[in-house]
């Protein structure tokens, strides 16, 4: 015979740990409703403001890659007048784009044509502290170097001179970068540092009459 079943009790049920976490849950949720939703909302408000900043950032991108443009075609028709108006505007609305940092050197190479170093000098660094071109790079640090050495500032001059190095796409091209830190140094009263870079030259470019030469010459003023 079948056992007839056993009636769940009220108290059993209260007690059913299954019901009881279903209910702590539910009991949790309604406490928490408020901490919750600004949760949610906080989410909501980042993606949004999130899509607006991309959707923002694409739009001034274009604008100042359009300005540039302008200017690009206003240096190869030498109206370099219209190109600075147009690099400047670039700088002064969006120097945080990629054509902004571009502008800060087309516009410092204008002012360094017309060997207006004090003008030109605060562009080329713009660039060299945020710019990413590695064209343009090489480019910058070496006129910056050259300003810098115009105004006799020999320590700044060195310190560009070294990423000129850092930079160099080649060993040639890194050998006479080192020359020229040599002769910084030098004129700067450092003539240990620039004998070490002379030897070390010498040792690799024993072939090459150019580098050779160089590295003869500032070797005779060193021991001069």
């Amino acid at each position: 015979m079948l056992k007839p079943k056993r009636k769940i009790l009220k108290k059993e049920i209260k007690r059913d740990p299954f019901l009881e976490s279903i209910f702590s849950i539910k009991t949790h949720f309604t406490e928490k409703k408020q901490y919750y939703t600004r949760i949610i909302l906080a989410v909501l408000a980042v993606f949004i403001m999130g899509s607006f900043y991309l959707k923002s950032h694409d739009t001034n991108r274009e604008s100042a890659e359009n300005i540039l443009s302008k200017a690009m075609v206003s240096l190869a028709l030498n109206d370099k007048d219209n190109a600075m108006i147009h690099l400047q505007e670039v700088i002064d609305e969006f120097g945080s784009t990629v054509a902004g940092r571009n502008a800060s050197f087309y516009l410092g190479r204008i002012y360094l044509d017309k060997s207006e170093y004090d003008l030109a000098l605060p562009y080329f660094e713009k660039y060299a502290a945020k710019g990413r071109n590695p064209i343009l790079t090489g480019s910058v640090y070496q006129a910056l170097v050259n300003i810098y050495r115009s105004k006799q500032d020999l320590s700044n001059a060195i310190k560009f001179q070294k990423m000129c190095i850092k930079h160099s796409n080649s060993k040639e091209e890194k050998a006479w970068a080192s020359l020229t830190l040599a002769d910084l140094s030098l004129a700067n009263g450092d003539k240990v540092t620039a004998s070490e870079l002379v030897k070390g030259i010498l040792a690799d470019f024993k072939n090459n009459n150019g580098i050779k030469q160089r590295a003869d010459e500032i070797t005779g003023r060193i021991g001069s």
